[in-house]
């Protein structure tokens, strides 16, 4: 059986296609084909080796070792918040304008039951927050009002020593 060499150029992607045209048949042959018939290759494994230990014997380094080997990824589901993120940035906000409320909820809760008067928490957006918020508020309204009392009240003390 003789073969011939031939050459064609595929019209979609431009390569150079080698095929054989057997001369009994005269049906094309791909030259990869041919090759793997007249000549099988030895396969090739490469191994891995990984260090030996009692670490290495954990059940969680099984399964690491086992993805690795068969070259498995493991996809985070965590991964989808970052397009997500960048998609959808109005949800995002809504998201940490909630957490934020929380916090600064838990924040008033914390430091009611505080018996030490120089620790004080306060949310992240605190400064944000605290404008909506009733409770702060009302703090800042108490503080200006004890500020306004005292000045007040120096000021009459002031005039009380003073001898007419």
């Amino acid at each position: 059986m003789s073969n011939i060499k031939r050459f064609c150029c595929d019209d979609e992607t431009g390569e150079v296609i080698t095929y054989f045209v057997n001369d009994e048949t005269g049906e094309p042959t791909p030259v990869s084909s041919l090759a793997m018939q007249s000549a099988p290759r030895a396969t090739t494994s490469k191994t891995i080796s990984f260090p030996k230990g009692y670490m290495s014997e954990t059940k969680k380094f099984q399964n690491l070792k086992a993805n690795i080997i068969d070259g498995s990824n493991v996809f985070s589901p965590r991964l989808l918040l970052i397009p997500s993120a960048a998609l959808c940035p109005a949800i995002c906000m809504v998201l940490l304008a909630i957490l934020e409320l929380f916090l600064h909820v838990r924040c008033h809760q914390k430091n009611k039951s505080l018996k030490d008067p120089t620790l004080y928490y306060r949310s992240p957006l605190h400064i944000v927050t605290s404008v909506f918020c009733g409770v702060c508020r009302e703090c800042n309204t108490m503080t200006k009002i004890e500020q306004l009392q005292d000045e007040r009240r120096c000021r009459y003390d002031y005039l009380k020593r003073i001898a007419i």
